[in-house]
């Protein structure tokens, strides 16, 4: 008896089994930054809203609802509706990556203003010539089209990114080599072939070349105000100390897209996912005056070594600090265990 008592001890004194889905969950807000958690969040609650409602019928930019029923909040919130699957899979894919990235080089802040600036500008010229094609040809299935999914957005991001990449640089496509300048345009095209025409996709990649060239330049956030948005009396001091968010004193730049970065960005970020807080911005006159994309040619979709647009990045290891919180808790829990253990001895 005695040798069965100390072994159900023993076994009662051992660590817990980790929750796997706790686990993935942890390691996704660790890996992932503010807005680009943000945004995936909004998208699966969509898609489980789906079940039951439809969310892109309250939600998606329909021209007759927007600008005859006054629903001026779907030029908003359009990208983060999702009612499929599929397109669920291949936005985590596509947005945990290229939006992972692009946040940890531009800073949470300024990326949430590039996000919105381009899925606003998409949205009010899908409307123009909605109304354009209704005038000319009045045909009302022009009134009843639709402007929905993260995609719509993703391409304009893509298109802002190879605007200003090097004009000689190039990406794969499975095991096509493209020129960076066109590579939006064929994934457009390649889009469009499976999932037929779709006016907003094309609309899109316009606005993202807009915005790649300069011809939106008056709708940029100068990185002194965001600086001022991050302060102690910021507009965003809520979220500044929230995990996975990047202060723009903290965005890595270029260095984003380096080899072995994964999806845990720079040393601030990382630090920002272990703790719950991001690092006291350094000074900013050591960092970069606007935040750049990549010099080299950028993710591929379907590419080699680097991974492409719809692969993740490697994981790296956890650091010294994250081995000693888990050592730290795994004993916490011993220690709360051998103290319930002895009440009930008493």
């Amino acid at each position: 008896m005695p040798a069965n008592v100390n072994d159900i001890n023993s076994a009662s004194s051992a660590p817990p089994d980790s929750n796997p889905v706790l686990t993935a969950y942890e390691s996704y807000v660790q890996n992932t930054p503010l807005v680009t958690r943000y945004v995936l969040n909004s998208v699966v609650i969509s898609y489980f809203m789906s079940f039951f409602v439809d969310p892109s019928f309250a939600l998606a930019n329909i021209p007759y609802f927007t600008l005859f029923r006054f629903q001026l909040y779907r030029i908003v919130t359009s990208p983060l509706v999702c009612s499929s699957i599929l397109n669920l899979f291949f936005a985590f894919m596509g947005f945990t990556n290229h939006g992972v990235k692009l946040e940890q080089s531009m800073g949470s802040a300024l990326f949430g203003v590039l996000f919105f600036t381009l899925t606003i500008a998409t949205n009010v010229l899908f409307l123009i010539v909605s109304v354009l094609l209704y005038g000319l040809t009045n045909n009302e299935s022009y009134l009843g089209g639709v402007s929905v999914g993260v995609w719509t957005t993703l391409l304009s991001i893509i298109a802002v990114e190879c605007a200003q990449a090097p004009p000689n640089s190039k990406r794969k496509l499975f095991f096509l080599e493209i020129p960076v300048l066109y590579y939006p345009l064929v994934l457009l095209a390649l889009f469009s072939l499976f999932a037929g025409f779709k006016l907003a996709y094309c609309l899109g990649v316009a606005v993202g070349y807009m915005q790649g060239f300069g011809k939106l330049d008056r709708f940029k956030v100068k990185v002194e105000k965001a600086r001022s948005w991050e302060s102690e009396r910021g507009c965003l001091r809520g979220f500044y100390n929230r995990a996975g968010y990047i202060s723009v004193s903290g965005a890595s730049g270029p260095n984003a897209w380096a080899e072995g970065n994964g999806g845990a960005g720079n040393s601030e970020s990382s630090s920002s996912g272990a703790t719950g807080a991001v690092r006291s911005p350094s000074d900013p006159a050591a960092s970069p005056s606007t935040p750049s994309f990549p010099s080299s040619g950028g993710q591929s979709l379907g590419g080699g070594s680097r991974g492409g647009l719809l692969s993740r990045g490697k994981k790296t290891p956890k650091s010294k600090e994250e081995r000693a919180a888990l050592l730290e808790r795994a004993a916490e829990r011993r220690r709360q265990q051998r103290e319930e253990e002895g009440d009930l001895a008493v």
